[in-house]
């Protein structure tokens, strides 16, 4: 289909006294990677978190692009196809972490406080929160000697990052409205199984059956934190990952609907082509 396949990019410790966060910089990374390193889209297998401290640049997480400005803040999270732009015209602090990089209380709150998954926030968002003291803190690393002490360092950076994290996800955007927490334990148990078995499950009924809900339950908690139906939020899902196989893969329709769980590739074609108004081969030639 002469797309430009996937780039997978696991995490690969620049040295033995660095764990599962490093802590470096825009210009470091460009000097480790090389110029080819970010000519094509990515998915990581770890987080990827950036501040710009000077220029702009647009960023692509997951088919959205995001026009970064200076004090502009990015989260790529493990496992979204993303694009860099023109990463030579930036610069700032860059924080890589793995999944464990964090414990597991406070993972929880953070995935419990977001509702839905943001990568984006502007200078005026950050403007007079903790966040920036944050970065602050955690960047200060840089200058440590990472052969000096290096568990206590560790510690540091895992705290550090904890902090950063919680504050981020506190932040509300500049001149919305205040967003409704979830309230909830069932929307966030219905969130993490569409995660699971998207490529399998496509009925509200199936998640009803396994949390033990009525599909009316699952359809006002999903209305009342997303504005969408649970329906909705479920194809949604299946929509992005038939969206990330298609552009960036020699993956045949049929395969990416077998894949997806579909019994037919007419019958996936056809429910891609209601929610996105394109077909998955014409998706698939787009730029």
């Amino acid at each position: 289909m002469g797309q430009t396949p996937i780039r997978r990019v696991r995490y690969l410790s620049p040295g033995s006294n660095v764990g599962d966060i490093e802590v470096n910089t825009l210009a470091g990374i460009r000097e480790r990677g090389g110029p080819q390193e970010f000519l094509t889209s990515q998915v990581l297998d770890f987080d990827l978190l950036f501040h710009l401290e000077s220029g702009t640049e647009v960023h692509t997480v997951d088919f959205t692009d995001h026009t970064l400005n200076t004090g502009d803040l990015l989260w790529v999270r493990a496992g979204q196809l993303h694009q860099w732009g023109r990463i030579d015209d930036i610069e700032g602090p860059v924080v890589m972490f793995g999944p464990h990089a964090i414990d597991d209380r406070t993972s929880n709150l953070i995935r419990s406080q977001l509702v839905r998954t943001r990568n984006h926030w502007t200078a005026a968002d950050l403007e007079a929160t903790p966040v920036l003291r944050a970065i602050g803190l955690l960047t200060t690393s840089i200058d440590l000697d990472p052969q000096k002490q290096s568990s206590l360092r560790q510690a540091g950076l895992e705290h550090s990052l904890s902090a950063l994290l919680a504050y981020l996800v506190l932040v509300e955007p500049a001149g919305g409205a205040t967003p409704q927490e979830p309230t909830h334990e069932a929307y966030r148990w219905f969130r993490d199984h569409v995660e699971e078995n998207f490529r399998t499950w496509h009925k509200v009924s199936e998640y009803a059956d396994r949390l033990g809900y009525s599909t009316r339950t699952l359809n006002r908690l999903a209305r009342q934190h997303t504005g969408l139906s649970a329906k909705e939020l479920i194809d949604e899902r299946v929509v992005l990952e038939a969206k990330r196989q298609l552009r960036h893969g020699d993956t045949s329709v049929a395969e990416i609907a077998e894949q997806l769980g579909f019994d037919d590739p007419s019958n996936f074609s056809s429910y891609f082509r209601r929610r996105t108004g394109t077909t998955p081969g014409a998706f698939r030639v787009l730029r």
